[in-house]
């Protein structure tokens, strides 16, 4: 039962959490926005027509519901799966700086 959101929260919400805090001074919220929002309706006009072609389908067992011919789950997706790509790179980015810094010394 809405298999779909617990792998969302499980694999992409939780760490985004996490990341964010993690990430919380690198980060500038004004430029991640565009980013996601310019992102989010790249994806759904996207899946929109690959819905609408039979490209692919979604089970109705596995999904709390429908908005605007797509499932619930697939727009927390679109923003949490960029988001996540974002906190992992500044993460490990800020790793290198700090190896960086730590062989300059």
């Amino acid at each position: 039962m809405y298999l779909y959101l617990q792998l969302l929260c499980l694999f992409v919400i939780i760490p985004n959490i996490i990341l964010l805090y993690l990430n919380r001074k690198r980060l500038r919220l004004k430029s991640l926005g565009v980013a996601l929002l310019i992102l989010f309706l790249i994806a759904v006009l996207w899946d929109q027509l690959s819905v609408r072609f039979g490209l692919w389908v979604f089970s109705e067992e596995e999904i709390v519901g429908y908005l605007f011919g797509l499932p619930i789950e697939e727009y927390l997706f679109f923003i949490f799966v960029p988001l996540l790509s974002i906190n992992i790179y500044f993460f490990v980015d800020g790793i290198f700086l700090k190896s960086k810094r730590a062989d300059s010394s």
